[in-house]
């Protein structure tokens, strides 16, 4: 009797929280969530920079006496590994929306504002674009972190490079 009970009530949870749609369902009237940060035409250059902190590591690649840390979003941070246990800080290539990264044969493939790019690396700090083939099913860029209230995306205003923190009014999207 009480499995019949436990499932009759799981029942009724699951039904009322799929028939809460969007329009129904009830936002706070503040919370503390991430509003997009949109492409600008500064965005779009690809370049080298000076060396500087890793803030937001990613993912950690590994080429000839080179190692390439991610920076999620903003780009890679170089460094000459010729001794592991001390890795030198070379610079950082500036790849405004980067997450994933390869190397083949001296080209660094990155994905760049709704991009796959191809940047020649025999000359840090001058990155040479080789090309770039736009992903379609990039639709809005960089997505918003986890578990949290944001402004919904308004694709007419660019591609979303990065997602900043303040207090939102009347929030309507979620992030799961």
């Amino acid at each position: 009797m009480s499995r019949i009970i436990y499932f009759i009530i799981s029942v009724l949870f699951i039904s009322c929280d799929l028939l809460l749609t969007a329009e129904h369902r009830r936002y706070p009237e503040s919370a503390e969530g991430y509003f997009p940060v949109y492409s600008t035409e500064a965005t779009t250059t690809i370049a080298w920079k000076a060396a500087r902190a890793i803030k937001a590591p990613g993912k950690i690649y590994v080429y000839g006496d080179y190692l390439f840390i991610n920076e999620v979003s903003a780009g890679i941070h170089v460094y000459n590994n010729l001794n592991p246990a001390a890795p030198e800080p070379l610079g950082f290539i500036e790849i405004v929306g980067n997450s994933e990264m390869a190397i083949r044969e001296n080209v660094l493939y990155a994905n760049h504002m709704g991009s796959l790019v191809a940047i020649e690396l025999s000359d840090f700090s001058n990155p040479k674009l080789l090309g770039r083939v736009t992903i379609s099913q990039w639709l809005y860029g960089v997505p918003p972190p986890p578990q949290s209230y944001f402004e919904c995306v308004e694709p007419g205003q660019g591609l979303v490079v990065g997602w900043k923190k303040r207090t939102l009014k009347n929030p309507t999207c979620y992030a799961n």
